[in-house]
């Protein structure tokens, strides 16, 4: 059914992700009249793609030491509030882990896996149990402040358009990995066909209707988040995702075609993802040997995963690969396939200059030759990968509440984001999507609704979808 146009709701949450659908029904469970908004045909968004690994930094100084520019006092609130948070998605009833999974991305976070489509699937009930809606297919054209202090949503949907008034609006599109126009603007060092990781939806609309009502900007927008895989690699679907991500990567070294390695690998995939991003080609070979393949490279990346042969499905898949008994025979091989052979030999031998393919070799730190201790027993192998994307890091600029801020830092009233729409809490340094997309996602429901039952907006004039 469509939207009625000139409907009234206290709070209109702009897309249907974890954030989004935590921050409607918190919203909804306080007492507002809520209505969701999802530009796609269903609700989920990347957060339905995922491993379901509830995790973040354990502590604020663990924080600060991997996300050195991250914004200290929105993560000192979020991990004091993970405990509340893991407590409400234990209580909803979906399966989720006793023990918690340690050493999340490295030796740095720790979380839990649970149980993310039943839950999504749960906070939309409960949405609509408190007689709140949830729409698909509706794409928001702009929003408008209106005289009296309210919004104007104006929407787009194939039954026409539909122009919706609210106290509140809390801005959850996930990012903006989608738009091939915004990442050309706000990240250019990255190449333009670079591989995309998640839902399709995802191409900045939270960015864009923030930016028109004033809203700054936080974190390094050339930032983002995501996983190596295979090059080339064909069918690329979403069931497979997690199968072609190269986790294992820090447990090897990566070689551009010069030869040179372009960053220190043991600092993690995700960050090795975001340096290989910056290479001329945006390919390069990850070399390992016998022991990783049969150790790292098989191991479940998270709990309840299960265990698979990551190189051997990458070479299934189509993927640049070789394999010889010696490093030599490896080099020889990977001459053929186009890297400077002399060179590589020279990298083995302990050169650790730069590769100078790198465009911006000054954001990773530089190899060094305790990473080539890694290649030790033979059989080695050798697998192209290119960097794939998932979601941005940088975004719109919130205070701890949530409160979208303008360029002068000052709060927007009645403006939230939250989930992969803010930027500052990851900045390069990775620190968790699905944890602080619920954590947010909380903190932006509640606030809306005090926000909007506060200005007395009233009951919703009956608007159904």
């Amino acid at each position: 059914m469509a939207l009625v146009d000139g409907s009234s709701w206290d709070v209109v949450v702009l897309g249907g992700g974890l954030a989004g659908l935590r921050a409607a029904s918190v919203a909804a469970a306080a007492g507002a009249s809520v209505v969701l908004l999802e530009k796609q045909d269903r609700l989920g968004g990347s957060s339905a793609l995922s491993a379901g690994m509830f995790w973040t930094a354990p502590d604020l100084a663990s924080y600060h030491q991997r996300v050195p520019d991250g914004d200290r006092e929105l993560a000192a609130r979020l991990i004091a509030e993970y405990e509340t948070d893991l407590a409400d998605i234990r209580a909803s009833g979906v399966n989720v882990d006793d023990e918690p999974t340690l050493g999340v991305m490295g030796d740095f976070g720790r979380g839990y896996s649970f149980d993310v489509r039943s839950y999504l699937g749960i906070l939309e009930d409960r949405l609509r149990a408190r007689g709140g809606e949830a729409c698909t297919g509706v794409r928001t054209l702009g929003i408008e402040r209106t005289d009296d202090g309210r919004f104007l949503v104006r929407t787009e949907t194939a039954g026409g358009r539909a122009q919706l008034r609210t106290s509140a609006v809390v801005l959850a599109t996930g990012g903006f990995q989608a738009s091939p126009e915004l990442r050309a603007a706000h990240m250019p060092a990255v190449g333009a066909d670079i591989v995309l990781r998640s839902n399709p939806g995802s191409e900045g609309d939270g960015l864009r209707l923030a930016t028109s009502l004033g809203a700054g900007l936080a974190g390094d927008l050339g930032t983002f988040y995501g996983h190596l895989v295979p090059h080339p690699v064909t069918g690329f679907t979403p069931d497979r995702f997690m199968l072609f991500s190269q986790y294992y990567s820090s447990h090897g070294i990566l070689v551009a075609a010069d030869g040179r390695r372009f960053a220190e690998e043991s600092r993690g995939d995700e960050i090795l993802n975001q340096d290989l991003a910056e290479v001329d080609g945006m390919t390069a070979f990850l070399l390992f040997d016998d022991e990783v393949r049969s150790t790292y490279g098989v191991s479940e990346p998270f709990a309840n995963f299960g265990r698979v042969d990551r190189f051997e499905l990458a070479v299934a898949a189509g993927a640049r690969h070789a394999t010889a008994g010696t490093l030599g025979g490896l080099v020889r091989q990977l001459g053929a396939l186009g890297v400077d052979a002399d060179q590589l030999t020279r990298t083995l031998a302990g050169d650790v200059e730069p590769s100078r393919l790198a465009r911006r070799v000054s954001r990773a730190a530089p190899p060094t030759t305790h990473q080539l201790e890694r290649l030790r027993r033979g059989p080695f192998y050798a697998l192209e990968v290119q960097p794939a994307i998932t979601f941005t890091l940088g975004g719109i600029a919130i205070d701890p509440g949530t409160s979208a801020l303008d360029r002068a830092g000052a709060r927007i009233d009645g403006l939230y984001a939250a989930g992969a729409d803010i930027g500052g809490f990851n900045n390069y340094g990775y620190a968790g999507g699905l944890a602080p997309a619920h954590l947010t996602g909380s903190i932006a429901g509640r606030a809306a609704a005090r926000r909007a039952l506060g200005a007395l907006t009233g009951a919703h004039e009956g608007a159904t979808c």
